[in-house]
């Protein structure tokens, strides 16, 4: 067995204070503690919990980034594709919650204030692969469908109590979407009738 890198067990052991206690009630004493190392080395890897919460937050979201970017390659279909990357992304708020209930929206929004763009940089990958997949067969609003399957997961993923519940949810509704979505590329909506010019009369 490798053995983890100290790099890795100090970020584990921040990431298990924050969710026993939350990232306000956090300090780098409580990381050192946990870790059961010397405080020069707890230091070398994370300089301070704020230092300590944004790489926590990045590691676990470039993790869901390369597991969205598999499940989508891995998948066949269009409406495969989107919802083995919607998957992805709602199973990371569910291991929040199961890790943290009490903590998980301070993480990430703690995460979110010391770096603007990390949660952004993340999201707008997902939105990437959720359009390259619906461009197979809807380039025109891909993009919107994308925006959409988006803004629908982000729901579901306020109250995650039930998560078998939420999971279902989650396929139901990428059905639904993508099924309305796909369908432009069979059904375009069609305009007015053109007048017939042998009906013309003139005025």
């Amino acid at each position: 067995m490798s053995k983890v890198p100290s790099s890795q067990l100090v970020l584990d052991a921040a990431y298990r204070c924050f969710c026993r206690t939350g990232y306000r009630r956090t300090t780098v004493s409580d990381i050192v503690e946990e870790a059961q190392m010397s405080r020069p080395t707890v230091y070398k890897y994370v300089g301070s919990k704020e230092e300590a919460i944004v790489k926590v937050v990045q590691a676990l979201l470039d993790r869901a980034g390369v597991a969205a970017r598999a499940a989508a390659e891995a998948a066949a279909t269009p409406e495969e594709k989107v919802l083995a990357v919607l998957t992805v992304k709602l199973e990371v708020a569910i291991r929040l919650w199961q890790d943290s209930p009490a903590h998980a929206q301070e993480l990430l929004t703690a995460a979110t204030a010391q770096a603007p763009g990390l949660v952004t940089t993340y999201t707008d990958g997902l939105a990437a692969l959720l359009t390259a997949a619906l461009a197979e067969v809807v380039p025109d609003t891909a993009r919107q469908a994308a925006a959409v399957l988006l803004t629908f997961t982000r729901g579901l993923e306020d109250d995650l109590r039930d998560t078998d519940a939420v999971r279902e949810e989650l396929a139901a509704g990428v059905q639904m979407i993508t099924h309305g979505a796909l369908a432009r590329s069979v059904s375009a909506p069609a305009g007015p009738p053109r007048p017939d010019p042998a009906e013309r009369r003139p005025s």
